[in-house]
C-alpha cells in the first residue's frame, strides 16, 4: 500500500512516528499521523486547517490538555509529581530523563485503519495516488476518540471533512 503513498503522504508517516516520539508514546496513534498531516500539508489545505484552529503547536497544546484531563479524572497532578520528584532529588531532575522507546514504533491497531480508510478514500474517489488529503479524511472517517474528541474543540468531524474536500477541489 505504501507505495501508492506520494512523497508528502511518506513524510506524514516519518513525521507522524517523531510526533510520537517527542510525546513519549510507544506507539503511532491516529491523533500523531494528524499531526504529521499539519506539518506537510501544502500551503492552501495548512492555512484553511489554520484557521480552524488546527496548527501544530495548537493541536500539541490540546494533546498535552487531554493527557493531563485524563491523569486528573484517575486522581493524578503531574505538577504534584513533578514538585515531589523536585524537592526528593533535586530540581530539574527529570529533565534530562530520558524514555527507553523502541527504535521502530509500531502503528497502534487504530492508526492501521486509519491508513486503510486512506486507500480507500483515495479508491473511491479514483486518485491514483494516496495524498495528504487521504490521509485527512482516513482519519476523520475512523473517527478514533481522542482524535474525535480532539476535533471537537474546533469543529465537528463533517466540518473537518468539508473542510479537506474543499480544499482539494480548488
Amino acid at each position: 500500500m505504501f507505495e501508492r503513498f506520494t512523497k508528502s503522504a511518506r513524510a506524514v508517516v516519518v513525521g507522524a512516528q517523531g510526533h510520537a516520539r517527542a510525546l513519549h508514546s510507544h506507539r503511532i496513534e491516529p491523533v500523531h499521523l494528524f499531526l504529521g498531516a499539519l506539518d506537510h500539508a501544502d500551503e492552501h489545505l495548512k492555512k484553511a486547517l489554520g484557521a480552524a484552529g488546527f496548527t501544530v503547536d495548537g493541536v500539541l497544546a490540546d494533546v498535552r490538555s487531554q493527557d493531563e484531563r485524563a491523569l486528573k479524572s484517575l486522581g493524578i497532578d503531574l505538577d504534584t509529581i513533578v514538585s515531589t520528584i523536585d524537592s526528593t532529588l533535586g530540581a530539574g531532575a527529570l529533565e534530562g530523563a530520558q524514555t527507553s522507546l523502541p527504535h521502530h514504533l509500531p502503528f497502534a491497531a487504530s492508526a492501521k485503519e486509519v491508513l486503510k480508510l486512506s486507500l480507500k478514500e483515495a479508491v473511491e474517489r479514483r486518485d491514483r495516488e494516496i495524498g495528504i488529503e487521504h490521509v485527512l479524511l482516513g482519519l476523520v472517517r475512523c473517527a478514533e476518540p481522542m482524535f474525535t474528541e480532539l476535533v471537537q474543540q474546533h469543529c465537528s468531524l463533517q466540518e473537518l471533512r468539508s473542510m479537506v474536500s474543499l480544499v482539494r477541489t480548488s
